[in-house]
């Protein structure tokens, strides 16, 4: 028995085995870079401007990580289904979030409340780099996918 089968009660990922849910790891990946530029620039953003500073890179971290989130979660519920399938489901998601980002972005632009107490400048700097750095996230974990170029469901006889 090796030692990582021992150590770990069962044997080691076979190498060339593909990635079982790309989407998550993905959001995985995605989801930590994300977090790591929010948390930096939700500090610089505190000492900046104060706490509507604060507030405005909490709200534009959240709402990347909810709109971006929501559609790799999407792909991974459909990950099943047929590649048109697929799409559909992909571009019904893009869609979808589109227009509630639309309407709450129209919501908050009319309402005094939100402008008083969120600096949404800070909300818009950050949204801007917290979506490069998910993005960062995003290609850095599906560079190091290992997706089948062939199909993988039947056994090659050697």
């Amino acid at each position: 028995m090796a030692s990582t089968e021992h150590a770990t009660g069962h044997s080691p990922k076979p190498a060339g085995q593909a990635t079982k849910h790309p989407a998550l790891a993905m959001l995985r990946g995605a989801l930590i870079a994300a977090l790591v530029v929010g948390v930096n620039a939700t500090a610089v953003s505190a000492v900046a401007a104060g706490l509507p500073g604060l507030l405005g890179a909490l709200l534009g971290t959240l709402m990347v990580v909810v709109f971006s989130g929501a559609g790799l979660f999407a792909l991974h519920l459909s990950r099943r289904a047929d590649p048109t399938m697929q799409l559909a489901v992909a571009m019904a998601s893009y869609t979808g979030r589109i227009a509630i980002f639309g309407g709450l972005l129209a919501l908050a632009l009319s309402s005094d409340s939100l402008a008083e107490h969120v600096n949404l400048t800070v909300l818009g700097v950050v949204a801007v780099v917290v979506v490069m750095g998910w993005l960062a996230g995003e290609i850095w974990s599906w560079s190091r996918l290992r997706v089948p170029i062939y199909d993988l469901d039947h056994e090659v006889a050697a």
